[in-house]
This record gives structure tokens, C-alpha cells and sequence, in this order.
């Protein structure tokens, strides 16, 4: 039985695939053309499926990348998230549950019957799990999805998406007349439909009141198109980031793939990486929005010297954040670097709050 906090994840997590697509990944769905024998995917009671070892998951929001790199399968990530009121971080036992089913889908070999006899091995994927939330993670979460390499992402005090979850967090029990299962899939894809122009073959408006559709198409929809830039990032190549920006990020300040940034929201906490050697008012100017779970940003700051998390770095008291996304209509890998001191000045701010 669905309830009204797990329809808030799921219109964040749609909200989510909708970014990651300004990425270059794209959402799996399950295609009725296609055997789930050859793909490892089905379309159960309750949604999208994926074939584990064990057993068949639920998998509510599934991203694939468009591009590989060498010697390594396709990329799909496992995308979970949490729309809960402040002060109600995710807990363990989520991250524990994501671990699980990581751990059976990734250990999946099947074969399937070939048409010249014997087993042939069906195309295998490289799967990631990431958790988002609205609130934060404890401590316990975050050291738990670090041993187990689930990535965790939190929106706390990031001005650019608060807009999108207050909306979601306005989603009640006035804006649905049915709550289950069946609803939550069909306010789901209401939501995805609109947030691409498409119109919506489902009956989902039975499911909710004028309430419900006007948050929907209104909202929901606008709130999540005023976020133009989306990139992600890796924080010494093992850290995830998504970086957020009200306009994509200019082409002129990124002529080079190195580009160094300074840190700004110590009065605040709304924490931005802007250009070091760029102006405000000049056109390269840029602000990437984000927000650091303090637990990873401690593990940071006391394994710096680390010879592996600095060894592609040529200065090695500097910080960096591998960067993913279009710039400039183009798909770039960029470094942004930092002085180290920026990840004490964010921990000293966290700290006095």
C-alpha cells in the first residue's frame, strides 16, 4: 500500500531522471517487444522489475548512460529518493535495502537459450545504486553506503532545487482520491509525460483531484525547468556531487579542462563553487550549487593525504571535483580545483549550525 511520503519520493525521483537526461542518461523502461528471459526486465504488479540473482526487484527509477568508457559495460544506475520533511535524515536501513538489491543484481550471470544450441550470456550492465534526499543522511547511512559504495546525495540548503520540494512537500491527501500501488504508478507517469509535453495515455487524473493535477502540471513541472544546468560531479574521484545552476554553465569558462574555483555560503550554508579568476559580472561567471553530507565531508578532510585520492592531481594541496555534463552544446570532462582549505572552512560552517 502506497502512502503519501512514498508519492513525494516518487515525483523527486522523476524530478531526478529528468537531470540526469540533461546528463546524457535516459530512463529504462521495460519494452513489451522484448523477452524479460533476454533482457532481465519485466513489468510486475507493481512496476518495472529487474532480475536479480535471487530474485526479481522493484526498481521504480532506472537510469542508463549513453556513453561507456573503455573496458567497462553500459552504466545503468539504480535511482532512489526521499522527499521527507527537515530534521528526518535517511537512515540506515534504506541504504541497507539498496545494498541488498544491488548486491543481487549485480551478481546476476543468466544465460539464455541460443538458436545454434547451447547458453548464449545476455548483454550485462555495470550498476550503481544512488540515494537522494531532501534531509540528509545520519552518520550511520553514510559510513554504511561508503563501505558499500552506494553514492548518497543531499539537497539540504541548495536554494535552486528548495522551490521543487517545497511543491512536492504541498502533495497530500487532498490531491488524490485513491491512494495505492496502482496510483502512484499512474501519478508518476502523469508527471513524466508533462514534464516532457507529452500527453499522458494513462487514467491517471481518476486517481487525483483538481488539487492534485493543477500541482502536477503547474508546480512541479515549472519548478523543475528553472533548474537549466545539471552536472554531476566526483569529489577526488570518489565523492559524488550533483551541481546545480540556474543557466547552463558558459562555454567561455571552460576553455581549458582545468579550471580553478573558490568556495562562497559561509555566512549562509547555501554553498556555490564559483570561478577563482572570473568576475560576477563577467560573461564566463558561473555558480554551481550543492550540498556536502558532513560525515563524508569529515572522511575527506581526514584522509587528504591519501596517495591514491591525490594521485592525478599535479598540485597536491589542491582539491578536485571531476565534472560530467554539456557545456557550450558540448559533452565535456572538466576538472574543477580547489585549495584544500575549502573542505574545513565547509566543515567549521557546518558545525556552528
Amino acid at each position: 500500500m502506497a502512502s503519501i511520503p512514498q508519492i513525494r519520493g516518487a515525483l523527486l525521483e522523476e524530478a531526478i531522471l529528468f537531470l540526469l537526461e540533461k546528463i546524457g542518461y535516459s530512463i529504462v523502461e521495460f519494452d513489451p517487444n522484448l523477452s524479460p528471459e533476454a533482457t532481465g526486465l519485466n513489468h510486475g504488479h507493481s512496476g518495472l522489475e529487474v532480475r536479480g540473482r535471487g530474485t526479481w526487484h522493484q526498481i521504480d527509477a532506472i537510469a542508463s548512460f549513453h556513453y561507456s568508457p573503455a573496458f567497462m559495460y553500459p552504466l545503468r544506475l539504480l535511482v532512489e529518493a526521499k522527499c521527507y520533511q527537515a530534521g528526518r535524515p535517511i537512515g540506515v536501513d534504506v541504504v541497507r535495502n539498496a545494498v541488498g538489491v544491488l548486491k543481487d543484481i549485480t551478481e546476476n550471470y543468466f544465460t539464455v537459450p541460443s538458436r545454434r544450441g547451447g547458453d548464449l550470456q545476455v548483454v550485462r550492465y555495470n550498476y550503481h545504486s544512488a540515494i537522494f534526499s531532501t534531509s540528509g543522511f545520519t552518520s550511520g547511512a553514510v559510513e554504511y553506503s561508503i563501505a558499500h559504495q552506494v553514492f548518497l546525495i543531499q539537497y539540504e540548503n541548495v536554494p535552486i532545487i528548495q522551490p521543487l520540494i517545497d511543491a512536492i512537500m504541498t502533495f497530500d491527501n487532498h490531491c488524490v482520491t485513491i491512494i495505492g500501488k496502482r496510483s502512484m504508478a499512474g501519478i508518476r507517469k502523469l508527471y513524466r509525460d508533462a514534464l516532457r509535453d507529452r500527453i499522458s495515455q494513462t487514467n491517471t487524473p481518476h486517481f487525483l483531484t483538481k488539487k492534485g493535477i493543477a500541482l502536477i502540471d503547474d508546480s512541479l513541472v515549472q519548478t523543475v525547468r528553472r533548474i537549466h544546468g545539471s552536472y554531476f560531479g566526483m569529489l577526488q574521484g570518489r565523492w559524488p556531487l550533483h551541481l546545480l545552476t540556474e543557466s547552463p554553465l558558459p562555454a567561455l569558462a571552460f576553455e581549458s579542462d582545468n579550471i580553478t574555483c573558490r568556495l562562497t555560503g559561509y555566512e549562509t550554508g547555501e554553498w556555490k563553487f564559483t570561478p577563482l579568476d572570473i568576475d560576477r559580472n563577467d560573461n564566463g561567471y558561473f555558480e554551481l550549487q550543492f550540498n556536502l553530507p558532513e560525515a563524508i565531508a569529515n572522511l575527506i578532510s581526514e584522509n587528504w593525504g591519501d596517495r591514491e585520492a591525490v594521485a592525478n592531481i599535479k598540485q597536491q594541496h589542491f582539491s578536485y571535483i571531476d565534472l560530467s555534463g554539456v557545456i557550450g552544446g558540448v559533452r565535456r570532462n572538466v576538472r574543477l580545483e580547489m585549495d584544500r582549505n575549502w573542505i574545513n572552512q565547509y566543515l567549521d560552517r557546518i558545525r556552528r549550525t
